[in-house]
């Protein structure tokens, strides 16, 4: 017996030292790739008997622009007239994976949100943020320079629908969208357990504030007392796994390595020809061309984050990624294009199936994160 012991307790301290993340890349509409393999995950972890929501295997969930809005929507509690309707208990629900532990007997998670309707927001409603409008003020280029593409009223509208009053303390599990503060030129972090009182809505708005596209967002700072205008994360970290990994270790400072599900939006080698491209003001900044300066920034520093993070000792770093067939634009609402991005994804998991499988199984073995929130029987939170 004292051998078991040991080496349960051994296995214990393993686990209790390892943390897994999942970061979810910027991309506007192509948001609709990664929401996608969230469903496919869903989907094989339950056919290896795993029936726990989503959220509840990770330890921190991060996102920029596009990815902060589906990282909030996988970890915010599912409420009454969202668009978020809570994860139906499967029948399969009542016999729990063999090999991982039960929770308390007067505790249970919360239901993550049903993951087809995070997809669905993109398919129905890609529109409301992004909606066509044919005044001559957003067809003219020079107009464009001078304004924002599109007003963000419908926007905001959808973002309450979805989140509510939710606050970014009520996330489920450690939750974190990457932002940038214009005033001091800085990257700003926005997260469950350091900016608390701030909506969820603000912070979905504040973290997709694309230049060109959006006006930029405002909020109170409460620690400093100071108004802060924030612009979408994608300028600076449209793949979050560099700050996801800065700050889950600062939140687990115990903890020996670090395990990174990291989902693109997919993407197309962006090649500037200089040689047919004004490469002028306008020429870089032109929306008609989808605004080339955000576009290279947004392809450079990607690639750079995930060179990093491949080397770094105590990570382990999983990235689905794959090549679309075509540019996409980031406000592109066309129906077909949609469903031509949701085969990619379903092409990207299974060109990638041998590491996802070994990912998932190690979240299979394992507890659900010790950073849930808890429902106890008697309907108290924890």
């Amino acid at each position: 017996m004292g051998l078991l012991n040991y080496l349960r307790n051994k296995e214990e301290r393993r686990l209790q030292e390892d943390r897994y993340i999942l970061c979810l890349d910027g991309g506007g509409m192509r948001g609709v790739i990664p929401a996608t393999i969230l469903t496919l995950l869903e989907q094989q972890l339950r056919t290896m008997g795993d029936f726990r929501p989503l959220y509840a295997h990770f330890d921190l969930v991060a996102g920029t622009s596009t990815g902060g809005l589906i990282a909030l929507a996988l970890t915010a509690p599912c409420e009454e007239g969202s668009l978020l309707p809570p994860q139906e208990p499967s029948e399969d629900e009542a016999n729990p994976v063999r090999t991982t532990r039960k929770p308390r007997n007067s505790t249970s998670l919360y239901p993550g949100p049903e993951l087809q309707s995070i997809v669905d927001i993109y398919l129905k409603y890609g529109k409301v943020i992004f909606p066509k409008n044919n005044s001559f003020l957003q067809l003219n280029v020079i107009g464009q320079l001078f304004n924002q593409k599109y007003e963000d009223t419908s926007f905001l509208r959808l973002l309450r629908d979805i989140f509510g009053e939710l606050k970014m303390w009520d996330a489920l599990v450690p939750t974190m969208v990457v932002t940038y503060d214009c005033g001091k030129d800085q990257p700003y972090l926005i997260s469950s357990y350091g900016k608390g009182n701030l909506l969820m809505r603000q912070a979905a708005r504040a973290t997709s504030a694309a230049p060109t596209y959006f006006t930029p967002s405002t909020i109170m700072d409460e620690s400093t007392g100071e108004r802060v205008t924030l612009i979408d994360g994608g300028v600076v970290a449209n793949n979050p796994v560099l700050y996801a990994y800065m700050e889950a270790k600062r939140l687990y400072p115990e903890s020996k390595r670090f395990h990174v599900l990291s989902l693109s939006t997919a993407s197309t080698p962006y090649l500037l020809e200089a040689d047919k491209t004004n490469t002028g003001m306008i020429g870089w900044m032109d929306p008609a061309k989808g605004a080339p300066i955000y576009r290279v920034y947004a392809s450079s520093q990607m690639r750079t984050s995930s060179d990093i993070a491949s080397v770094i000792s105590d990570l382990e770093y999983v990235r689905i990624h794959g090549e679309l067939s075509r540019k996409v634009r980031l406000d592109e609402t066309d129906p077909l294009i949609l469903a031509e991005m949701i085969f990619t994804a379903n092409g990207m998991f299974t060109h990638q199936q041998a590491e996802i499988t070994a990912f998932l199984t190690q979240l299979a073995l394992r507890p659900s994160s010790p950073a849930c929130r808890l429902i106890h029987t008697s309907g108290a939170k924890l």
